[in-house]
């Protein structure tokens, strides 16, 4: 078991949301060695909603298969770095060579006066920063997933960005940070090794995992050879826009053409254009009563202009479209012989609503032929978070977390 920092593996990109409670962390590690000491191959496991891969250093550690996939690519390319082979080649270069090499790689940018620009990134920046992702290439292939992966934690410091009432909600525009080359690779570079030394330093019997990450739309997505276990935790339901969240990030990406999304996030509020509303909401509401009643009191509650653009209610009917098919398509993966889907969720609120984002699950699998029970359910979310509704901030129902199971 990992030594956890304030109950948790400390994070690596700095506006890291998902993780998982310790007490999460040892229930699911328990059950993936009861299930292993049931069969004598390696079990793998999937994640199609892997995010930050909290489960990365367990997989490695026990010499288990794992599948991590997620639809954002900024994750896909971190997560590379938070391997055990990724570690031991950070071992070997050591912090001081890495350093080196993205400094020689941006010194220009020191010489760049920071310009105002109305972009995440300015141009010039851009360019360089651009030129020194190209620049890792020529490296050996560990070499250069660290180093790329050292840019992307680094690329907040060289953007331009307002932030708003909203600490998710980002603006773009303005004046990058002035701070040096060095200054911002070596908070990155601390925060990787921070990462190492609670996930891998001081254990003697790693056996090595396999690693399968991807980026791939995953309601239309599994792994080919199939798996033991599902286990994942779903996006925050109406509480972080992943585009906003991530925006300095995802415009680097596309710069440098590595960008591979092709499909908008579970959790997007770009609804405007939402065309299968229609035929999503009577999907839905055929696979969960309460979901049903939840979003008759939502279209009830629209007040404004809401009334006029169905905002929320078409939200909350995309939100749990896209999550009842993820969890279909990768139910669908599991072998006939298998230990069932593992489910983390984070409750939320809607104008004085709780949103009982793991009942509404439990229903949907329920109807689809699924065993699922409660495992463990806290009261508040290990990270603190709160209501955050502006015009409701009197009204604070349990903001809770839960652990559930599903087995056929």
């Amino acid at each position: 078991m990992s030594r956890l920092k304030n109950g948790y593996i400390p994070k690596v990109l700095a506006t890291e949301y998902a993780s998982y409670r310790d007490t999460v962390l040892r229930t699911l590690i328990t059950r993936l060695e009861t299930a292993q000491a049931s069969i004598s191959r390696p079990i793998s496991i999937y994640d199609p909603m892997a995010g930050t891969g909290p489960l990365i250093p367990e997989v490695e550690r026990s010499g288990y298969v794992g599948y991590f996939n997620d639809l954002n690519s900024l994750h896909l390319y971190v997560n590379k770095a938070k391997t055990y082979r990724s570690y031991k080649t950070f071992k070997r270069i050591g912090s001081a060579t890495l350093l080196k090499k993205l400094c020689n790689f941006t010194s220009r940018l020191d010489r760049n006066t920071p310009m105002p620009t109305e972009k995440w990134i300015d141009d010039v920046s851009l360019r360089i920063l651009s030129s020194a992702w190209s620049s890792c290439e020529d490296e050996i292939k560990p070499v250069t997933i660290i180093l790329k992966a050292i840019i992307l934690l680094s690329i907040r410091d060289f953007s331009s960005f307002v932030k708003t009432k909203n600490p998710t909600w980002l603006k773009p525009g303005g004046t990058r940070r002035n701070i040096t080359v060095e200054q911002a690779f070596s908070y990155a570079i601390n925060m990787l090794e921070n990462y190492y030394q609670h996930t891998y330093c001081g254990y003697q019997a790693i056996k090595g995992g396999e690693i399968n990450l991807t980026d791939r739309d995953c309601t239309k997505y599994v792994p080919k050879s199939g798996v033991d276990i599902v286990l994942t935790s779903p996006p925050y339901c109406n509480r972080v826009d992943w585009d906003r969240l991530y925006a300095p990030e995802h415009y680097f990406l596309r710069a440098v053409g590595v960008w591979h999304t092709r499909c908008e996030f579970i959790g997007t509020t770009a609804v405007r254009h939402y065309d299968n509303f229609d035929s999503d909401i009577a999907f839905i509401s055929e696979h969960s009563k309460y979901l049903n009643i939840f979003l008759t009191k939502v279209k009830e509650r629209q007040i404004g202009n809401e009334k006029r653009s169905d905002y929320y209610l078409k939200y909350f009917t995309r939100y749990f479209a896209g999550l009842f098919r993820v969890f279909e398509v990768a139910a669908s993966s599991l072998h006939k012989n298998n230990f069932g889907i593992y489910f983390v969720v984070q409750d939320n609120c809607h104008r004085g609503m709780s949103i009982d984002i793991g009942r509404v699950i439990s229903q949907y699998l329920s109807i689809k032929g699924f065993q699922t029970r409660v495992l463990k359910i806290w009261n508040q979310h290990h990270l603190g978070m709160r209501n955050i509704s502006r015009k409701y901030r009197a009204v604070n129902p349990r903001q809770r977390e839960s652990l559930w199971h599903a087995i056929k």
